[in-house]
């Protein structure tokens, strides 16, 4: 549960008790596909959130008004098998964790990652306890595929084993999908729980505004290929001719601004920063501006 240092001078973990949300950081890129440096992103955006604000001038709001703590790192070893469930290290990892993350206090969490699979404890738990969840996942890729190299819990697998868990009133709304197999693409026709939205702010903000409208209860997983790589270029797996960050920024903006009387955003990842693959630092600062959007969306009712 170490870390160097805190995101955002959030407090300390024994101060968990008081605090209205938290960060954890799960720093594992062990089932990456393509270029490794996930491991560093916890690290990386808690260094990188030195040089922003608590405060956002774009929604008037500051963390500073708000108890949040930074919890540390979870244990990221993939255990033997036979001591946790689990037929793959995959699945033996995501077993490990959920053990962990059930451990912790009973918080409103924002995971740092890490690859994509470290979503799946987390996007699980959400899913057992709020039977409307609607998962907004911004992302370059489906992530739907049934296994890679024979492994059915990898980063590019997570969604398609969350959508295993999800019941019939659970809805995926999909933002800046622009890869993924002909199969993938065709189960998300095929499900009527899955909805891939069109790639402008306006539409992502109004699927916002009609999710808080409704009352329902809201988690976002964000991999940071899903926002073009000229504004994000940090990442291993980068796609062209996605989203930009502005617009990413301004959707998940309005959690923050959602009524205190509501569910409203009730957890969220974001993952898939490699620090290392960009030397301009400009990726861990952007990405650390969206923790802390969402952090304000985690705390709006203080």
């Amino acid at each position: 549960m170490g870390a160097t240092t805190r995101f955002l001078g959030a407090g300390l973990a024994t101060e968990a008790e008081r605090a209205s949300a938290a960060v954890i950081g799960v720093p594992y890129d062990g089932a990456v596909t393509y270029r490794s440096g996930a491991s560093d992103g916890p690290e990386g955006l808690r260094l990188a959130s030195d040089s922003i604000e608590t405060y956002c001038p774009k929604l008037d709001r500051s963390l500073d008004e708000f108890a949040y703590v930074d919890l540390g790192d979870l244990v990221v070893d993939v255990p033997a098998a036979g001591v946790v469930a689990g037929a793959t290290p995959g699945e033996r990892l995501v077993r490990s964790l959920r053990k962990q993350l059930d451990a912790l206090p009973v918080l409103p969490l924002i995971a740092i990652g890490g690859d994509h699979l470290v979503a799946y404890p987390f996007v699980e738990r959400a899913l057992e306890r709020h039977p409307s969840l609607q998962i907004i996942h911004v992302d370059a890729h489906m992530d739907l595929r049934a296994a890679w190299d024979g492994e059915p819990y990898n980063h590019a697998t997570v969604l398609g084993r969350l959508r295993e868990r999800m019941g019939p009133d659970h809805r995926l709304h999909q933002w800046g999908i622009r890869s993924g197999e002909r199969t993938e693409y065709q189960l998300a026709a095929d499900d009527p729980r899955i909805e891939l939205l069109a790639p402008a702010l306006e539409p992502m903000a109004a699927r916002v505004r009609e999710l808080l409208a409704a009352d329902l209860p809201i988690y976002v997983t964000l991999d940071v290929d899903g926002i073009d790589p000229a504004d994000i270029p940090g990442t291993g797996t980068p796609e062209p001719d996605g989203l930009r960050f502005g617009m990413v920024e301004a959707a998940l903006g309005l959690l923050a601004s959602a009524p205190t009387n509501g569910p409203g955003l009730v957890g969220a990842d974001v993952v898939e920063l490699a620090p290392g693959i960009d030397p301009t630092g400009r990726s861990q600062v952007a990405v650390a501006r969206l923790v802390r959007t969402l952090l304000l969306g985690l705390v709006r009712g203080g």
